[in-house]
């Protein structure tokens, strides 16, 4: 076996293209969604938006890190030569690695729940540590409970920004009042809520397709990790019910997704304009369509590999959809 570089090993299995891909998701829901709904010239202090992007990422590295550390035997199995625990990188190497990204992690919760005066913030980002850890240590290898958890942890990746933005929409509302020499009253302040109840809406919507979508994924993750999950007596949906059942949930998911999305489409068309249509048709529609047809034919790890990455394009096409977004730039919320 040819090993890769210490550095390279780390990059791997840190996942850092992903990591990056977070950090750009989560720049997408602040300027092209939430900025774009708020509008004037509403803006989230660059300390608390860098700390909210560093604090998801070191989450997510970690989650990543102990998911390999888990998958050792399982990784051993399905691709030997690829696996980087316990080849590239020693066992209780990974473990101090995730070790110091949880300290990381918890640090950055508790100074963001400082900076903004709210560390309700900082519990729900601990409660996704943990949750990412049983996943790695018990709940993966457990039917729908896995599936859930890491999709629901996903899922939250966007929609945290609408709830700590929700949260701070009201003070910066009521700061612009009092600058403008307006007397902040509970009235005044009401004003506001169609605002913080549009950024639930819309980036609701979007966190909800990358749930559905992260939970496609997961079941086609383990198609391609079936032979090690097997061995390890792990409950997925194709050990338990079997490969063509698992490939029909993957396609009754991947058509409500988009029947969801052709309706919320026909309901707004006037919000979102033709652009939104032409996006779907290209995006969404299209990458389903190509993976139902991938999926079919699907037979052996490398075909399902294929699946994963028109998965993950999937995935991300919910969230890109903010620049189609800024450039309608409707002057109305979805309902």
């Amino acid at each position: 076996m040819v090993k890769t570089s210490k550095s390279m090993a780390y990059i791997k299995l840190l996942r850092l293209p992903l990591l990056l891909l977070i950090a750009a998701s989560q720049l997408i829901v602040h300027y092209l969604f939430t900025t774009n709904i708020v509008r004037l010239d509403y803006d989230l202090p660059l300390l608390q938006l860098v700390l909210i992007i560093a604090t998801t990422a070191s989450i997510a590295a970690g989650g990543f890190v102990i998911n390999d550390y888990y998958d050792m035997r399982i990784d051993e199995i399905n691709h030997p030569l690829k696996r980087i625990v316990g080849n590239e990188i020693e066992k209780h190497q990974v473990m101090n690695l995730y070790i110091g990204l949880f300290i990381i992690s918890i640090v950055l919760s508790l100074a963001l729940g400082f900076v903004s005066g709210n560390f309700s913030n900082s519990f729900i980002l601990a409660t996704v540590i943990g949750l990412l850890w049983f996943y790695s240590s018990s709940y993966k290898r457990t039917l729908v409970i896995g599936n859930l958890i890491i999709s629901l942890a996903v899922a939250l990746i966007p929609f945290f920004l609408a709830i700590y933005e929700s949260k701070y929409i009201m003070p910066w509302y009521a700061e612009k009042l009092t600058m403008n020499g307006i007397v902040v009253t509970f009235e005044k302040l009401n004003e506001a809520t169609p605002t913080i109840t549009a950024n639930y809406i819309i980036v609701g919507y979007v966190s909800l397709f990358v749930f559905a979508t992260t939970f496609v994924h997961e079941i086609i993750r383990s198609l391609y990790e079936e032979k090690g999950e097997r061995e390890m007596e792990c409950h997925s949906f194709p050990i338990v019910y079997g490969q063509n059942t698992a490939k029909l949930i993957c396609y009754a998911m991947l058509a409500l997704i988009n029947i969801v999305c052709f309706v919320s489409i026909i309901n707004n068309f006037e919000v979102l304009r033709l652009n939104t249509v032409s996006y779907y048709l290209c995006t969404v529609m299209a990458l389903s369509g190509a993976l139902v047809m991938f999926l079919k034919s699907a037979e052996n790890p490398k075909d399902y590999n294929i699946c994963l990455t028109i998965a993950k394009l999937l995935i991300f096409s919910g969230v890109a959809y903010g620049i189609i977004y800024a450039l309608n730039n409707p002057n109305d919320y979805i309902g």
